[in-house]
């Protein structure tokens, strides 16, 4: 599957962080776990397959996000924090950002899902992926409905033809499904949620919408050797 695509990731930072600290707290406030050790095992794990992945690929730390279209938390978190998080860390070659679906919201996160997948076979995964958190509203309102999702399309100028086909079969269903039980493996318990794996496999876990510093740190402490 193809996610090559390299958009313009600049955003506009509607909320702030101060929203963003208001949401943590109602979220039942940041954590930041760490591995004492080195977990090889689910590192490889999380680290399977060919996810869609933004940045080069000799980056020594990839931050793996668990996360779902229809969740405000991570609308809120992408809005204030991920530009900040590209232009730091995916852009100066420190980290790569992977996203694995973790959809619990309901039937249309799992129909943005594969529209995000059937967009991403055309080279246009984070485009499409922008455009989601860009509309969410509320979680089952109808925004992210079959109808939208194909307008989505039609406003990146996919080939509707190719898009339709994957978007409606059940092509990305396995993906979907296993990105799901792979969270529930690691211990995701709220969207989104971060795991940083750096070299030697070593996993710095940071759960729900933490400003972009603590990214930061965290590379900083899984690349210090």
């Amino acid at each position: 599957m193809a996610h090559a695509d390299k958009p313009n990731r600049k955003k506009t930072i509607a909320f702030g962080v101060v929203l963003l600290a208001v949401m943590s707290v109602a979220y039942g406030g940041w954590r930041l776990g760490q591995s004492s050790s080195p977990a090889s095992g689910l590192a490889s794990v999380l680290l399977a397959g060919s996810p869609p992945t933004l940045g080069s690929t000799n980056a020594s730390v990839t931050i793996v996000e668990f996360g779902d279209y229809q969740c405000p938390t991570c609308e809120g978190w992408y809005n204030t924090q991920e530009a900040f998080l590209v232009q730091s860390l995916v852009d100066t070659g420190k980290a790569k950002l992977v996203w694995r679906d973790f959809d619990f919201y309901g039937p249309d996160s799992v129909l943005a899902s594969k529209a995000a997948y059937a967009a991403g076979d055309q080279g246009m995964f984070w485009r499409f992926h922008d455009l989601l958190f860009q509309n969410q509203r509320t979680p089952n309102g109808g925004w992210a409905s079959r109808q939208n999702l194909i307008k989505f399309a039609q406003q990146l100028g996919l080939n509707m033809t190719e898009f339709n086909q994957d978007f409606n079969g059940g092509k990305y269903d396995p993906l979907i499904d296993t990105n799901h039980s792979l969270g529930v493996q690691a211990g995701v318990t709220q969207t989104p949620t971060f795991f940083l794996v750096g070299p030697n496999g070593k996993i710095v876990t940071i759960a729900g919408p933490q400003p972009e510093s603590v990214f930061e740190q965290a590379v900083a402490q899984l690349t210090s050797g």
